[in-house]
């Protein structure tokens, strides 16, 4: 849901710069299969972890790093796009945390309550949300992990990393380049063509 809420940001702003929205349509996705492939593999996870599957329970940190490998792939075949080096680092800083700590994204409980997420603090204490875990004095690196507080009034109050912050900017540069500079290269060159 976090995600979004950026692209909508980032769709204002490119309209609000008089960038042309059809634009949207020509950025050259490759291999955009292996995205969706590994969002729903994360999305399963969460999902069938939250109802106990023994076989999720059982290999769910084995399923989240190849669904990062798999991103980092669907990142290669992309990486000429503008923006996608940020991505690129955002999910690698992610995948370093998530793989040092046995294949689970470490998150403060602290910076939980402060967003106001007491359930999901609970489900993680629990141990039922298989793709993260509480950070703990055995915690790896544990400054790239979800620490971020993004409280109220933020639209989805949530705990990021410094990952997700790159994340987030490179899908709001890859928009703000089709959107506004597309356009003014259109314009460069239609003005060539006039003189």
């Amino acid at each position: 849901m976090l995600y979004l809420y950026i692209i909508i940001f980032s769709i204002v702003i490119g309209m609000l710069r008089e960038g042309n929205l059809t634009n949207l349509t020509q950025v050259s996705l490759k291999k955009i299969e292996l995205i969706l492939l590994a969002c729903l593999m994360q999305a399963g996870l969460i999902f069938l972890g939250a109802r106990k599957v023994k076989f999720v329970l059982d290999y769910s940190s084995y399923a989240m790093i190849f669904s990062y490998i798999v991103l980092l792939l669907a990142v290669w075949y992309n990486k000429k796009l503008k923006g996608m080096n940020f991505i690129a680092l955002g999910i690698i800083f992610n995948f370093i945390v998530i793989l040092a700590n046995g294949g689970h994204m470490p998150v403060s409980l602290d910076s939980l309550y402060k967003v106001g997420l007491d359930n999901f603090a609970l489900s993680l204490k629990e141990g039922i949300y298989v793709t993260h875990t509480l950070i703990t004095e055995k915690t790896l690196f544990r400054f790239l992990a979800d620490v971020i507080p993004l409280p109220p009034p933020f639209p989805d109050p949530s705990v990021v990393s410094v990952g997700d912050f790159l994340m987030f900017y490179g899908v709001f540069s890859l928009i703000q380049n089709a959107m506004v500079e597309k356009k003014q290269n259109i314009e460069v060159i239609s003005q060539n063509s006039e003189a």
